[in-house]
């Protein structure tokens, strides 16, 4: 089990493939595992790295101190770690807020972003509703805990086959790294630190792609639309019968995106 110890955690990652280094950074109560729809076939044609974020997965221990700091230094330990000069970043919601902070404070070792469903920082609402879920979860209702978290992960559509909103909410729930409740309040805490604006120059040193689902309720493809018009560099784009769980709700077409992007790096 791959393991580097930084800053008073030791960190799980997972290597995959072969090709241009892809580093793939998960979303709030997400870790490594949250990347099993696109790996497939996106390591056809890359090294896909995939980290558990501090207080999720098999990054240990758990719960522990976390900020957007902390992790933007994590992501550096383990690109020094791994001998890594430079590499893509590719982040979901928090780990696309990661990808940004890192690319600003270290652009020199970025050669492409790929964010999805999420601007540069946060705002208030949002960390107001994840304090809200945290508050919400408790040992006893896990299961009603799990499907009001599904309501800002996906589509409507995914609400219709009530069979398969139960399978998912299992799934979850048996899942043998399960962020657990403590560990989930220590990244909602953390989301004040992502308030801070970011060092980026409009003029960005390294192409990038934003990705956004056409359902997405957590961050609108109008709020990503307005977040990223003034850096030409980004090129926006909008994924069908996907909300902000974009990679999981319409892999086919994540790929697709992803893998044009990384081909016309290469």
């Amino acid at each position: 089990m791959p393991i580097i110890s930084t800053s008073g955690i030791d960190l799980h990652y997972e290597r995959t493939g072969r090709g241009q280094t892809v580093l793939l950074l998960a979303g709030m109560a997400s870790d490594s595992a949250s990347w099993t729809p696109v790996v497939s076939e996106l390591s056809k044609n890359a090294e896909l790295i995939r980290m558990d974020n501090r207080c999720a997965g098999q990054t240990r221990p758990v719960p522990t101190d976390t900020s957007r700091s902390l992790m933007v230094d994590d992501v550096l330990a383990l690109l020094d770690a791994c001998d890594i000069e430079q590499t893509v970043l590719v982040g979901h919601s928090m780990g696309a807020l990661i990808a940004w902070a890192v690319a600003a404070k270290a652009p020199d070792r970025i050669k492409a972003v790929i964010a999805a469903s999420a601007p540069f920082t946060v705002d208030y609402a949002r960390i107001d509703l994840f304090n809200t879920l945290a508050r919400l979860r408790t040992n006893d209702n896990e299961a009603d805990w799990f499907r009001l978290l599904f309501q800002f992960l996906f589509s409507a559509s995914f609400f219709t086959d009530e069979r398969s909103v139960v399978k998912a909410i299992e799934a979850s729930m048996a899942y043998p790294f399960k962020q657990s409740a403590d560990a989930f309040a220590k990244q909602c805490a953390a989301l004040p630190s992502f308030l801070e604006p970011i060092d980026l120059p409009v003029e960005l040193p390294f192409p990038a792609l934003a990705l956004t689902g056409a359902n997405d309720k957590l961050f609108t493809p109008a709020d990503l639309q307005k977040n990223y018009e003034a850096y030409s560099q980004v090129s926006l784009s909008v994924i069908e019968n996907a909300a902000h769980s974009v990679h999981w709700e319409n892999p086919i077409a994540f790929n697709q995106r992803v893998g044009t992007f990384l081909s016309e790096l290469s």
